[in-house]
């Protein structure tokens, strides 16, 4: 199983942060790439789908977990990269006006991938969202 994660701390509340990322079904709150997003609730739990660009895409993905600051989801379907796919957006207090934005991925490298290549697609993806998370919350 590979992991990546990625994190930044920002100078504002958790609360703050929470309120623009934290979001399930709002990704498009920080995520202006994908091109729209619905929601169903299903069986298995929520699932959103998203539209990506440039041909739009779908990516399927169902709510796993949720508490205060964090929710975990999975893959629904085949992901192109990874066996098992699951990924984490959390949000850590420090103090009152200050907390960290975790993210993480993980899952098995498909095995006719290049793991080297793939663990550095994943790393820049989650740097791309800590950056798009900034600019949504006025800190770029």
């Amino acid at each position: 199983m590979s992991n990546v994660s990625a994190s930044e701390e920002v100078a504002l509340s958790a609360d703050a942060v929470w309120k623009v990322i934290g979001d399930f079904s709002g990704i498009r709150k920080w995520a202006p790439a994908v091109m729209s997003e619905t929601q169903e609730d299903t069986p298995e739990g929520k699932v959103r789908t998203l539209k990506m660009p440039p041909d739009g895409r779908e990516i399927k993905e169902r709510l796993a977990a949720q508490e205060q600051y964090s929710y975990t989801y999975k893959y629904v379907g085949p992901h192109r990269f990874l066996i098992d796919h699951a990924a984490t957006v959390r949000v850590v207090p420090i103090d009152a006006g200050k907390s960290r934005i975790e993210l993480s991925t993980e899952g098995t490298i498909k095995p006719e991938l290049n793991a080297e290549e793939v663990l550095g697609n994943m790393q820049k993806s989650l740097g791309g969202n800590l950056k798009a998370m900034k600019r949504a919350l006025g800190l770029a």
